[in-house]
């Protein structure tokens, strides 16, 4: 069952044929329900769950099963895997807009769960995503850079993923507190952060993060350093279209929320505008709550730039409501 799992995410993620994967997937979990296939279920799940459905089923849908994952392979003593499908199911939640106090609580739960079980691997990206959360809410802010610059210089040492998930947290802070500079600096000194992400749905958001850290950088640029950023934006949101391509619904409102940075970079003024409101529909569509307020504040910005105040201010107050409704205290005390 594992082999075929396995083999589905490879199809999924390097591939690039994500139905065919999908399909070995599912002949992956079909053979759990045999006789004597149940020691192998947590890693199945894990397998099928997090690397591989995400690719043309709603993230949220790998939710519950990565629970459950969880749940049997502390049943069966896989303990390393149903800390792994916590892991994964702790990272999706996260993505897909689940509040932020209600997140933080699970993790800290989780923390002291893989304590216990000492499963250190998964415990350190539990803190990778716990640091980063407290951040957005505004605790412990310096604390909690302590505690990822300390996992990733640790993480050089020994050469695991966990600096690619230290990269792509730290991004997501610096996007959602505007800190563009940052985004790119840290994207461009990352590498190939992908390379370690594997198939998760992790390295979809990383990219999203990536390539408009890369438009942000393009628009406040000019000459040489302006075609740099926006060849690099174009690259990565080349990878997008394709995933979107292959059916990919979680990666639409990227898409629109992209599309609209670019029309800004281009001076298409009409163009930007429809991509905001198609941004800002397609987020609240898919339910990714931070990324509607992500695409109301990235309006106002666009609006104020061109002297219109009166939709500038309606989408400001728009990304505070949803920013509010998310957690992000600390985001919602910098737009007052």
């Amino acid at each position: 069952s594992p082999a075929f799992a396995r083999l589905g995410a490879l199809l999924c993620g390097p591939f690039g044929e994500p139905h065919q994967g999908r399909e070995l997937a599912k002949a992956a979990e079909l053979i759990l329900e045999k006789p004597g296939m149940r020691s192998s279920a947590s890693n199945t799940i894990f397998l099928t769950q997090n690397f591989c459905y995400h690719w043309i089923s709603p993230l949220q849908d790998t939710v519950e099963p990565l629970l459950k994952g969880y749940q049997v392979g502390l049943e069966i003593g896989d303990n390393v895997k149903a800390c792994y499908c916590l892991v994964g199911r702790m990272y999706y939640l996260f993505f897909t807009g689940r509040t932020l106090d209600s997140i933080q609580q699970e993790l800290e739960a989780a923390a002291n769960v893989m304590t216990q079980l000492k499963q250190e691997e998964s415990k350190l990206k539990i803190t990778i995503l716990l640091s980063s959360v407290k951040k957005l809410r505004g605790l412990d802010a310096e604390a909690c850079d302590e505690m990822l610059d300390s996992i990733l210089a640790s993480a050089a040492e020994t050469r695991n993923n966990l600096s690619a998930y230290v990269s792509v947290m730290k991004l997501e802070v610096f996007v959602f507190f505007q800190q563009w500079k940052e985004a790119v600096d840290l994207v461009q000194k990352a590498g190939n952060v992908r390379l370690f992400l594997s198939s998760t749905f992790v390295v979809v958001r990383y990219t999203f993060l990536e390539a408009l850290a890369y438009l942000k950088a393009a628009q406040s640029s000019s000459g040489w350093k302006k075609r740099q950023m926006k060849k690099c934006a174009h690259k990565t949101i080349q990878l997008i279209r394709g995933w979107a391509k292959n059916g990919n619904v979680n990666v639409v409102h990227y898409l629109r929320i992209l599309g609209a940075e670019l029309a800004v970079l281009n001076g298409k003024k009409e163009k930007a505008k429809e991509s905001f409101n198609a941004a800002i529909a397609a987020s609240r569509r898919i339910g990714f709550l931070q990324d509607r307020a992500l695409a109301h504040e990235l309006a106002s910005a666009y609006f104020k730039a061109q002297g219109d105040d009166y939709w500038g201010n309606y989408h400001i107050e728009c990304s505070k409501r949803c920013y509010q409704e998310w957690g992000c205290n600390k985001k919602v005390e910098r737009l007052l």
